[in-house]
């Protein structure tokens, strides 16, 4: 059979991770937000380097070594909401999809080091291509694991670089012609995001999937401090998307709701098909009403049993990627599915493969993981995906 096409445009960047960050530190509270869109650090959540330089009134290169104690970072990895979870994805379906990043990358040697990561995943870079005079996007991810009673937490200062100048236009038609259209962490790509309204309406158009994987938007929390993030230019969005994937600050963020019961009922009435919310640690709440999932009440699913039994026993690299992952795992499930031709698919199995992956992440640093032969990955994770299937069948 053809191979599943699933093209991704979004974010794509460096990470430099730094372990061991002690976000409870008097160094790290000086440099805590004081209210909204203020740009100060905030646990889980992303500020762009010049809104931390204008909170502190300092250069970021002198605030950092105060936040690592002047220490090289620990690694750096592949990062970014798009990239990371289509390598997952082409990791684990790597029988069933072909799998290409549409974006772009500075001529610097930032460029240079992550072009050469790139080159070691199955993802096809036809269409990443360099921007001349620009700087490469990269985060400084700052990990706490003794973060949120242990479960870890992330800070990220990110640098948007050449992502500034991606255009939607830049976009040719072969992205839209896949079976599915992926549009990642898309709010660190400005342009791309405030065109993502027509960018969803042509992949409709075209008879795509369309999957949306959100990331927290500074720059909407800038432009309107504590107030609802739109998705994109305008809620018109909402009814273009087969599946949204957001994690609990988002969804709460993208509905101006309380709770995240109260955001599905939003999406819903948005008019979104299908909606999974991740939480950390604790479960991910799924629901649908299209004609691809068919008609899911909203529930939850719990975390990997076996994972948090080996996190308590010592085994643990960082949470950088969980979420990316997660997606990850959804869009391999879905392939798969679409692979063997199946017209409806299984929300809950897909989520399945989205709590193992996810969960998977927290074994090693950074969210990418480099496989060193086709298939290693979803070797590995199997096991946790047979102990889930256990796990969730005797609750």
């Amino acid at each position: 059979m053809k191979p599943v096409k699933v093209s991704g445009v979004g974010c794509c960047l460096l990470d430099r991770i730094y372990d061991h960050v002690d976000f409870c530190s008097p160094t790290f509270r000086q440099y805590m937000s004081r209210q909204p869109g203020d740009g100060g650090l905030e646990p889980g959540k992303l500020a762009f380097e010049e809104e931390v330089e204008r909170f502190a009134g300092q250069h970021f290169a002198d605030i950092l070594p105060q936040l690592t104690q002047g220490r090289q970072p620990d690694k750096e990895n592949i990062g970014g909401p798009c990239i990371v979870a289509l390598i997952g994805a082409a990791q684990l379906a790597y029988k069933e999809s072909v799998i290409s990043f549409y974006g772009c990358h500075g001529d610097d040697h930032v460029g240079t080091r992550l072009c050469e990561a790139l080159g070691r995943t199955p993802i096809d870079l036809t269409h990443y291509r360099c921007e001349a005079g620009s700087e490469t996007a990269s985060t400084n991810v700052l990990s706490d694991p003794h973060y949120d009673n242990g479960h870890g937490e992330r800070t990220f200062v990110n640098t948007i670089g050449a992502s500034w100048r991606y255009l939607p236009s830049e976009v040719d038609d072969s992205f839209y012609k896949s079976d599915i259209c992926v549009f990642g962490g898309t709010a660190i790509v400005p342009m791309i995001h405030q065109g993502l309204c027509e960018m969803l309406q042509k992949a409709h158009r075209h008879g795509a999937f369309t999957v949306v994987n959100t990331v927290y938007d500074s720059l909407s929390e800038k432009q309107n401090p504590g107030r609802r993030w739109l998705l994109g230019d305008s809620d018109e969005s909402y009814p273009l998307i087969d599946l949204l994937i957001v994690d609990h600050e988002e969804s709460l963020r993208l509905s101006g709701t309380g709770s995240i019961p109260q955001a599905i009922t939003f999406f819903r009435e948005k008019g979104v098909r299908a909606v999974l919310v991740t939480n950390g640690a604790h479960d991910v709440y799924l629901w649908a009403d299209s004609p691809a999932f068919g008609r899911v009440e909203m529930q939850t699913m719990p975390v990997s049993a076996e994972v948090g039994i080996e996190l308590r026993a010592g085994r643990r690299g960082d949470s950088t990627g969980c979420g990316d992952n997660f997606v990850g795992g959804v869009l391999a499930s879905v392939a798969r599915q679409m692979y063997a031709g199946r017209k409806s698919f299984d929300l809950q199995e897909a989520c399945r493969w989205g709590i193992v992956s996810g969960g998977f992440t927290c074994f090693y640093y950074g969210g990418t993981y480099f496989e060193t032969h086709e298939g290693e990955k979803l070797q590995l994770l199997t096991p946790y995906y047979e102990k889930y299937l256990q796990q969730t069948m005797l609750q």
